[in-house]
């Protein structure tokens, strides 16, 4: 049997299957009789197929194939497996929030950016505010969100990322659904560079009727996370009140989940107008009218 690379950069890119979904997927191949969907792999390294590939180790004698991609670099097949893996039915949307937000991560890096690796030296970011308004408008017509949507993601992911660096394990209980939190308090960690505040914020995360209680005496800096710590600790309490905004929040949010809408919206037809020609024109009219309509439905909730 040939032998491939596991890379942990590669393998730890995609969220992992509970124990329960890899059981299954282990009793749907034994029951076929062989992997049908092939492993991919770049250079000899696994980049798609982890899962499978683990139980050919358990099962040596069920058939499978490898089908070999062609990437310029490590930020490329990243790009690659994130797409794959949104493309999934059977995402949590913590997962779902996750992998945009690493998609616009890898996508900022293959157009212009930091295209380094072990084989090369750093090269330096070339994106700038232009550029990367582009791609997060071509992630947000993908995906079929708003640009807000994808930034949001990203930051959620950066402060996954960074919790899990330290409080391994961290990411799977958000990711599988098992903690729940709201995505603006993970991503408050992605501002934490103590690693003992990092692992306060993911216990009060964890824990959030266990009251913060810093120290009567503290330093600026312990001050600094003190308030850090009880941001989070605020956004755990207020997800779960309806009178934890106020009446300018409200109208924030409305005109930002709006504005994302319209965005996502635009976005679609741009990358799609090639359908928009002669009678088609008027078929998606009749569909913004309905949008139009249902919006002035929501209006009459106001008078």
């Amino acid at each position: 049997m040939i032998e491939l690379k596991i890379d942990p950069e590669f393998r730890d890119k995609i969220p992992q299957l509970t124990d329960e979904e890899f059981e299954q997927l282990e009793e749907n191949i034994l029951n076929d009789g062989e992997i049908y969907e092939p492993i991919c792999i770049w250079n000899g390294t696994i980049v798609d197929g982890h899962n499978r590939w683990r139980i050919v180790q358990k099962h040596p004698e069920i058939p499978f194939r490898t089908k070999e991609m062609q990437f310029t670099d490590k930020w490329e097949a990243f790009d690659w497996m994130y797409k794959k893996q949104l493309g999934r039915r059977n995402l949590t949307p913590e997962q779902k929030k996750y992998l945009i937000g690493k998609l616009y991560e890898a996508r900022k890096h293959t157009r212009g950016g930091n295209r380094g690796n072990q084989y090369t030296k750093e090269a330096s970011r070339q994106n700038d505010d232009m550029a990367n308004g582009r791609t997060v408008n071509i992630i947000a017509a993908e995906q079929g969100v708003g640009t807000k949507t994808v930034e949001r993601a990203e930051h959620f992911a950066q402060g996954l990322d960074k919790a899990e660096a330290v409080v391994p394990g961290f990411r799977q209980e958000i990711l599988s659904g098992e903690v729940k939190a709201p995505q603006n308090s993970i991503a408050e960690i992605r501002n934490m560079e103590d690693e003992e505040e990092v692992k306060t914020a993911v216990r009060m995360i964890k824990n959030p009727n266990i009251p913060y209680k810093p120290r009567n005496k503290q330093t600026e800096e312990e001050k600094q996370i003190a308030d850090r710590v009880n941001r989070i600790v605020e956004i755990q309490n207020d997800s779960n009140r309806d009178t934890s905004i106020t009446i300018d929040d409200l109208a924030e949010l409305v005109e930002e989940d709006g504005k994302d809408y319209v965005s996502s919206l635009r976005n679609m037809l741009v990358v799609r107008s090639t359908l928009l020609i002669g009678e088609n024109r008027q078929v998606i009219a009749n569909v913004l009218e309905n949008i139009i309509f249902e919006i002035n439905k929501v209006k009459e909730l106001l008078k």
